[in-house]
């Protein structure tokens, strides 16, 4: 058991690095599709319509990512839990 937990914590930990960097590169995202649809708005062109499809796109994939990050982040979580109840029961049983 004491493996499994180094393993979820190393699973953990790594899913945390990734969430921090997809959450960066999402706020990056963001800033660019701000930008990019100001221009599209001043300017009218396809280029920068296009220019903002791409950042939009690139936007929903970045979404996209940090929501099965999150959802094996709650699956790992929620089985800890899990465990921690079972310890408990064994520890105090009613």
């Amino acid at each position: 058991m004491h493996n499994s937990q180094e393993n979820n914590s190393k699973s953990i930990d790594d899913l945390e690095k990734l969430i921090n960097e997809n959450s960066s590169e999402h706020e990056l995202l963001l800033e660019s599709f701000k930008r990019s649809m100001n221009s599209f708005a001043t300017e009218r062109s396809m280029d920068t319509c296009l220019q903002s499809l791409n950042v939009s796109i690139q936007l929903a994939s970045v979404r996209s990512t940090l929501m099965e990050l999150y959802k094996t982040y709650c699956r790992i979580l929620e089985n800890e839990i899990v465990q921690l109840r079972k310890i408990c029961q064994k520890d105090n049983p009613s």
